[in-house]
């Protein structure tokens, strides 16, 4: 039986599913490396495990790796592999209290994912609580003059994009949940784990992925140099506020300059976030191609996680309502192609959307489907006649026999329809009537 595993729990005596690459050198022979199959980077995709002598060939024909020493599991783990694939047919088991990333014994997970959305989800949510506890450290120790500390941060980004890999749905779903605070790390949190589903989408090497996620996670570190009555200010900014609220993304990129480290790419996107198509952007007015393409790709995110956000001056824009800013202001303050990866991550309906049907019931849309965005997991609250469900009814409207001909009609507004997203969403996981795609 083929198990996806963590790095982790590698070990001498197991099978590792694994393939050849050949790769040529200029001037050299071509070499052979180890590609183990359905797995995952989260370091640098340029590192190969290199064969020697005739390693490939008993690897093609046995169709992978008998990990021999422990010395062998810390030159994969050097590659940056997060996770594997064993054979336990061919080789040792994991013991008996550690489970594998996902269960074997249920039919695989939709393509471009290496779990399912229900195995991560948990697993998800503790990254995320835990890197935005850092990040909010992070920031405090930078606003108090001690730096960043790049170790825990990159180390953060490395668990982010972990995530992201074994389903990027999980991680994506819980970028509804808002959070204020002085400098903002929930957003920034946000917005890392949009812009690195945006960045899968677009076929960005897993490799490189950690690296994009440290500089979205502290895109906003210059607001540690903002007045603290101006970032917590609850009203609007007055021209002067706003003008110094303004400076933070060059504060942003002056930090990541002096704290040394950081790639140029990664200070565009600090530096470059607010900036806009037309030019009408912040702080230089930056216009088109002038703007790196990975700010282009995190003002995206930025801008739909600030418009679905709940401040004291104005309501929280229902998601779908969001989408629909950014796909009207596309190609002229957006990014055209960043958009439609954007909207295809996040699906049409994303998750904790208030959706009504076409036979009048009102729903809340529990789970995606990378397969069809239209034909979500939802959790229905109403009956056809407007009367409460006693339980929310768990349905998939991409499977005929529990849809019964239900599609979504339009969506609603959760703060007008008096309808707590967050509480049905607990409701529905702990009280929900059980389907067969529950149990199965």
């Amino acid at each position: 039986m083929k198990k996806l595993i963590s790095i982790d729990h590698l070990s001498a005596g197991m099978f590792l599913d694994a393939d050849v690459v050949v790769e040529d050198a200029d001037g050299d022979e071509p070499g052979h490396f180890l590609e183990p199959r359905n797995a995952a980077h989260t370091g640098s995709g340029a590192k190969r495990a290199r064969l020697t002598g005739k390693m490939h060939e008993k690897i093609l024909k046995n169709g992978g790796l008998l990990v021999s020493s422990d010395a062998l599991v810390d030159r994969l783990r050097e590659t940056g592999l997060s996770m594997v694939t064993i054979d336990t047919d061919k080789g040792g088991d994991l013991p008996g209290d550690v489970k594998p990333l996902t269960d074997p014994s249920r039919k695989p997970p939709p393509p471009g994912r290496l779990v399912h959305y229900d195995e991560e989800l948990e697993r998800a949510a503790e990254i995320r609580n835990e890197t935005t506890e850092t990040l909010k450290e992070a920031m405090a120790d930078v606003a108090a003059g001690k730096g960043v500390d790049s170790e825990k941060v990159n180390a953060a980004s490395a668990v982010i994009t972990g995530s992201v890999l074994r389903n990027v749905d999980a991680m994506v779903s819980l970028t509804r949940i808002k959070q204020h605070d002085p400098y903002t790390a929930m957003h920034c949190m946000n917005v890392c784990t949009l812009v690195i589903a945006v960045a899968q989408a677009d076929g960005v090497d897993p490799g490189y992925l950690p690296i994009l996620t440290t500089a979205t996670l502290l895109h906003d570190v210059g607001k540690t140099r903002i007045p603290l009555e101006i970032l917590n200010k609850p009203g609007r900014f007055e021209p002067v506020e706003l003008e110094e609220m303004r400076k933070h993304a060059v504060y942003s990129a002056e930090i990541m300059r002096e704290e040394g480290g950081f790639t140029d790419e990664q200070i565009a996107i600090a530096e470059q976030h607010h900036e806009m198509l037309n030019g009408k952007g912040y702080p230089y007015g930056l216009k088109g191609d002038e703007i790196h393409p990975y700010a282009r790709m995190t003002a995206v995110a930025d801008v739909y996680d600030a418009l679905t956000a709940k401040r004291v001056y104005k309501p929280a824009m229902p998601m779908y309502q969001a989408l629909m800013v950014l796909h009207k202001n596309r190609g002229t303050e957006f990014d055209e192609h960043f958009v439609g990866l954007f909207v295809r991550a996040l699906g049409v309906y994303p998750v904790g959307s208030l959706v009504e049907l076409n036979n009048k019931e009102m729903a809340v849309v529990y789970e995606p489907n990378p397969d069809n965005s239209r034909k979500p997991v939802i959790g229905i609250l109403t009956q056809s006649n407007g009367r409460q469900r006693a339980a929310p009814f768990v349905c998939n409207l991409a499977l005929r026999s529990e849809a019964e001909e239900r599609e979504v009609a339009k969506v609603l507004d959760p703060e007008k329809e008096g309808v707590d997203v967050d509480a049905v969403m607990e409701l529905i996981k702990m009280k929900g009537e059980s389907t067969e795609r529950m149990r199965r």
